[in-house]
């Protein structure tokens, strides 16, 4: 048990030395309004992170296929909008790993351990409501995502520039905890797993939206 505590607490302590993992709350009711706007599935995209937080250097990366949305803007705002993520889509991008331990990654990443795609096939984002702020990042942007067939609501910081005819936002990396969508495989909350075995709860998310009429 003392090492399990002494696990846990460098977990901990590694997630709030990185990218900042996000509060996830109960699902709420989807915004409304603003021009309609088309997102742009060529261009726009979402890249993922996972690593092992006791094993040095490891980590993985990768992308999944934004394949349809749309958003509303007013006034040169993001006020609403909801986008689909292929989950079949799902491709590692580590230059330095061999095709077939990428084939291997990626096919455990879709099975019952991971993702379980054969049932959640589809993922989703819907914006529930935009806070503007001061600094780079010019909005708080919440939102219920859809994964495994769970939802929460999660809050993330990203830089919206908008007018009547397009957006871009862009979203640095995130973290969400992903046991809150019930993806349990060698979580830190296993007891007495190996620590080399451990793969960190936080998963990384970057973002980028392009949308026009």
């Amino acid at each position: 048990m003392k090492h399990t505590l002494l696990a846990l607490a460098a977990v901990a302590s590694l997630v709030a030395c990185g990218p900042e993992t996000v509060d996830a709350t109960e699902a709420q009711d989807g915004s409304e309004g603003g021009i309609a706007l088309v997102v742009d599935v060529t261009t726009s995209s979402l890249e993922w992170y996972g690593h092992k937080p006791f094993v040095e250097n490891y980590g993985h990366a990768g992308t999944l296929a934004i394949i349809e949305g749309m958003v509303g803007v007013e006034n040169g705002a993001l006020v609403s909008g909801n986008f689909a993520l292929d989950m079949n889509s799902i491709v590692c991008t580590d230059e330095a790993l061999p095709q077939e331990k990428k084939d291997y990654l990626v096919g455990h990443l879709k099975s019952a351990d991971f993702f379980a795609v054969d049932s959640f096939a589809v993922a989703t984002f819907e914006i529930t409501g935009v806070e503007a702020q001061e600094g780079e990042n010019n909005a708080l942007v919440s939102g219920n995502l859809t994964l495994r067939g769970v939802t929460n609501n999660i809050q993330f910081p990203a830089n919206v520039t908008a007018t009547d005819s397009t957006l871009v936002l862009t979203a640095p990396q995130f973290n969400i905890d992903r046991k809150l969508w019930e993806v349990m495989y060698a979580s830190s909350s296993i007891v007495d797993l190996a620590k080399d075995k451990l793969i960190a709860d936080d998963l990384g998310i970057t973002l980028t939206i392009n949308a026009k009429l």
